[in-house]
Parts: C-alpha cells; structure tokens; sequence
C-alpha cells in the first residue's frame, strides 16, 4: 500500500519497469520524499502498488516508452529517471535525454544492451573477455568448438535472466542449442563464446565522476550445470566471496576498465566476471543495478552500502558523498534457489517454516497449489529461493542448502 506523507513532494522520479523486483526502488524513494511515476506494459505490475502515477507502455519499445513519459512530463515535471534489476538502460538514457536530465551516454546504453558490441568494445580496449564470435548457423558454433575446444557457450546478443542461454558440449545437439538462441533474441543474432572455468563473480559498482567504486563481490553457484544442462542456470551464490586481495584488486581493476570502456562516468555497474587461470575475466557488464535482489537486500545486510538510494541521487543530478561508499563487514549471507520436478504442484511442505528463523533473510516462493512447473531453462523460470544469513561464510551455504531440503514443492 502506498504510504502516507505529510506534505507533496517537489520532485517527480521515473522509474522504468514495475516488476516485484522494483518494489524496494518505489518503497525507498518515497521514503525519499519523492512523487514516484512507474512505467511498464503489465497494469497490473507490482511496484504499481507503490506508484503515485502509473504509466503503462513496453520497457522494451524505445518510442513507445519516450512518447508516454513526455506526454506525462507536459502536465507533471520529472526529475530524474532510472531503473533496477531491469536491463532496459537504452529506455532509460533515451527517457531522460528526452526530457533533459541527467543519464549515461545513448551510444554507451546502446553497447551495453547489445552483447556482441559490448565484446566488440572491450576486445578493442584490452579489457579481458573471452574468446568470442558471432554465429550464424549451427555450423558455426562447430568451428568455434573445433577451434576452442568444447564446452562452447551460445547465447543471444540481446536477452537477460539466462534466456536463450546454452552450454554445448559433445554430447550436446549443437542445432537445437543455436536454435534455442537463436529463437530468444529479438534482432536474430547470436555469439558464440568459449567457456571458462573457474569461479564465477557477481559484482556491483557505482561510477562516480568518473571513478568506479565496486562494493560488492559474490560468488555465483553452479552446481546443478550438469543436472540442468544444456541450460545455464545459477542455482545460488554467496556474499562476500572468498576472494584475496590481489583477486579482490584484480576484479575492480578489470571492472573499472569495462566501465570506462564503455563510457559509463555516473551511475551503476553490474558485473558477470570469472575468475579464470590467468586472472578476472569479463562475461558482461549491464550500465544498471542488478537483480536477484542483491543491491536491494544483499548488500545492504552485509556491506551497509545501499545503491538503489545513490541511484536515485544520481538519477536526480545530486552529488554522492564517496563516504556511502566505504564498506563494511556485518556477516555473510548464501542464496539458494527451489528445483522442483516439473509438473502441476499438489502440495507445498516447510517454507512457511522457514521464517521463523531468524537468519533467513528472505525468502520467497512463485508458485502454489494448481500451477504447473515447467521445465526450468533460464532464471525467470526458477519457483522461490532463500537467503540465509550467518556470521562465516561456510555457515551461511550450509543453512541455504539445509532449507531447500526443508522445503518439498510436491508435483505430479
């Protein structure tokens, strides 16, 4: 429900897209004192519950989303615009340069939406990625496994949440992977990557005139690739990673080179990095805040740093005091994601347990009695997760683990 305030706001902040992930970026700028516009194509979206204005149009349409928020701007000034766990920063550059405030570069919102240019522009600027091409047939992706070796990784230029995603190895039906890919990019086009071993990093940063200040580093969780193969699909993580500081040096180095090369100097950084034999490497930036709600309770919990507020600063032209920036260490924290077999749920047994204990940060579950389960091939399609707090890092994996045997999503 919306909250009340005592007096109306004097500014106007459009957030783009109103999905559940956004609602803490509502929640927060009214707390801000600010009169929140939502846009999204769903009326029904979420965050709605906590928007002043709604604006229905696609996240996704360029035009669309720019004519509805001007048209509004006529009759109500905004002030700043910005998203959260939505990889829409073209929308939101294109938005805000159309009213006049403050965004990152159109160009360096284009190369971030688009995987191929992003590689493309880190390869030309010595920021380590690795080997890539683009593929335009199934054939393709052989030569590149010929020439690389297996396992080879698909995906298309243009999708998030694991969408189209593909691990091939030689077991794998090579033309069924690039068409999966294939089918889930909206400008047909697909890259071809070679795949890295080695621990792979979620990071999080806010540029700040120029200066990448990365906060967070977290260790992402595959050890359900083999089960859910060919798909690629993190089944948790945890936070902070076990990192050294040389590894911790090289990763916000490498971070704050991408983020230069991509001609980012306000705003955040969400990082996919692996640690490789031979140092951090780049699987892709995204000029936005991330998802899996990492910037809006992970890190607040264990570094105290919250950037969906420096966001909204930034969104609005307002100066960041660097010193919101500095981390510290109040625990660890794991996630852990629900894999039920596929089919129609008939019970659901032990999650409503789990909040009574006291380090389950969050916990949430999609489904209920009556819906159908479906095969789970990128992270939209996942069902609930948990986080689980504790004072080392070993302790917070085990209680994650612990609770997704607590918890039996019963499908028949």
């Amino acid at each position: 429900m919306k909250t009340a305030r005592s007096e109306r706001p004097s500014r106007r902040l459009v957030i783009v897209g109103a999905g559940i992930e956004q609602v803490r970026a509502y929640q927060l700028a009214r707390e801000m004192g600010l009169e929140v516009v939502g846009t999204d194509r769903n009326p029904g979206a979420p965050a709605f519950a906590y928007a002043d204005h709604a604006i229905v149009a696609d996240t996704h349409d360029l035009e669309a989303s720019v004519q509805a928020v001007t048209a509004f701007a006529r009759e109500r000034p905004v002030h700043g615009v910005m998203t959260v766990a939505h990889d829409v920063p073209l929308t939101v550059a294109a938005v805000a340069q159309a009213l006049g405030l403050p965004h990152i570069p159109l160009e360096s919102a284009r190369v971030a939406e688009d995987k191929l240019a992003m590689k493309e522009r880190f390869a030309a600027d010595g920021v380590a990625v690795p080997l890539f091409r683009r593929v335009v047939s199934a054939d393709d992706v052989r030569a590149c496994a010929a020439e690389w070796g297996f396992p080879v990784v698909t995906k298309p230029v243009d999708s998030c949440g694991a969408r189209g995603v593909m691990r091939i190895t030689e077991s794998v039906d090579v033309d069924e992977a690039f068409a999966t890919s294939l089918t889930h990019s909206r400008q047909g086009t697909v890259i071809a990557e070679q795949y890295l071993e080695g621990l792979q990093l979620s990071t999080e940063s806010m540029v700040v005139g120029g200066t990448c200040h990365t906060v967070a580093w977290a260790e992402r969780n595959y050890d359900r690739i083999d089960e859910l193969a060919p798909y690629v699909i993190e089944d948790g993580g945890a936070l902070p990673a076990a990192l050294s500081e040389d590894q911790v040096s090289a990763v916000c180095d490498l971070v704050a080179r991408g983020a230069s090369s991509l001609g980012i100097e306000d705003g955040p950084v969400k990082g996919d990095l692996v640690l490789a034999a031979d140092g951090p490497v780049v699987i892709e930036l995204a000029a936005r805040l991330s998802g899996g709600y990492f910037c809006t309770d992970q890190i607040p919990w264990v570094h105290g740093v919250d950037l969906v507020r420096l966001t909204i600063l930034t969104a609005l032209g307002e100066p960041i005091d660097e010193r919101e920036l500095v981390q510290e260490h109040r625990g660890c924290l794991a996630t852990r994601f629900f894999f039920p077999e596929p089919g129609v749920v008939e019970a659901i047994e032990g999650f409503e347990e789990l909040g009574a204990e006291p380090w389950v940060l969050k916990r949430m579950l999609y489904v209920e009695p009556g819906d159908v389960v479906e095969r789970q091939t990128c992270h939209p399609a996942r069902v609930g997760f948990v986080i689980a707090t504790a004072d080392t890092l070993e302790e917070a994996r085990a209680r994650a683990v612990e609770c997704t045997r607590r918890v039996r999503i019963l499908t028949r």
